[in-house]
């Protein structure tokens, strides 16, 4: 069962703790990815996504900054609480066996969904701060995107 969620009921420490907590879920997901593929043959889409993991965990420092900047100490929101799954991968479509162009391509289908998720969120958005900030996060995604397409070309054929 999906999570019903009303964006436009959020509150900025609530679009923030979300965010937060979906990068924190999307490193997990990288370094499960990493440890799965490291049974495998190729360590190159191993270390793949261990960068992705790190990536993620940057991201989510930078949130975590713009909240406290935002919001100082303000208690956590139940929005980091929940599980979002937003860039959560289909393991049972990942082969231990993967290769980099097919890592690559996880990734890629993941940040997409997370650009997606914030893009359909700003549509609901209840002011121009919540906007806002929602923007900035579809934003910092289509960087994530963008960064990826140059390690592709840089990395394979």
């Amino acid at each position: 069962m999906a999570l019903e969620l009303d964006f436009s009921k959020l509150s900025g420490t609530d679009i923030l703790d979300m965010a937060i907590a979906i990068e924190d879920e999307s490193q997990l997901y990288y370094e499960q990815l990493a440890d799965w593929v490291k049974k495998g043959t190729n360590g190159e889409a191993a270390d793949f996504f261990l960068r992705m993991a790190t990536r993620e965990e940057r991201h989510r420092q930078q949130i975590v900054a713009q909240r406290e900047r935002l919001y100082g100490d303000a208690p956590a929101s139940n929005a980091a609480k929940v599980s979002w799954a937003v860039e959560a991968p289909d393991y049972d479509a990942v082969p231990n066996d993967i290769s980099l162009r097919e890592a690559f391509d996880v990734a890629m289908d993941a940040e997409n969904r997370a650009e997606e998720f914030y893009a359909g969120a700003l549509d609901y958005a209840a002011d121009d701060t919540l906007a806002s900030l929602f923007e900035g996060l579809r934003q910092a995604e289509t960087e994530h995107k963008r960064l990826l397409e140059e390690e592709m070309a840089r990395l394979l054929p």
